[in-house]
């Protein structure tokens, strides 16, 4: 917010004294296009809202939790058309992190000046891309047969 100080001119009656204090006209203005790191960040979110099940969410009411006949509670809902909340956040974060992994191993592929930090990128997306499909994978293996861990 830039503050410009501009004097402001008072009407005023004659034979009365004027205050010794100035009024300035505050300018405020606005960013003319909007940065990238923000478009960015919202489109993040938007993938991120989109693989957690969010439209699924707006239209189903899912289970906030559930339980089985022992009252224990269980994390995936073995049905396979339905899920609970919880259940859908972690699937799409578990994708989020694969889809990081994806990213570092691109980024490894574009920095040739400096092999010891592509070696690193490339490692590190290797490790998210893996532990994501392994992850998802049992998720859902579990869904499907009903053997959950």
């Amino acid at each position: 917010m830039n503050v410009v100080s501009d004097r402001v001119q008072l009407p005023w009656i004659p034979g009365i004294e004027r205050p010794k204090f100035v009024f300035y006209r505050i300018k405020i203005t606005i960013p003319t296009r909007i940065p990238p790191s923000l478009v960015y960040g919202l489109v993040f979110l938007s993938i991120l809202y989109i693989y957690a099940g969010g439209v699924y969410d707006l239209v189903e009411e899912p289970f906030a939790r559930g339980s089985d006949a022992q009252g224990n509670p269980i994390l995936l809902l073995t049905d396979q058309d339905r899920q609970f909340l919880i259940e859908g956040v972690v699937a799409g974060v578990v994708m989020f992190l694969g889809a990081g992994g994806l990213y570092m191993i691109a980024e490894a592929a574009t920095d040739p000046h400096n092999p010891d930090r592509a070696t690193t990128y490339q490692g590190i997306g290797v490790i998210l891309l893996l532990f994501a499909f392994l992850v998802l994978q049992s998720m859902f293996n579990c869904k499907l047969t009903g053997d959950c861990l």
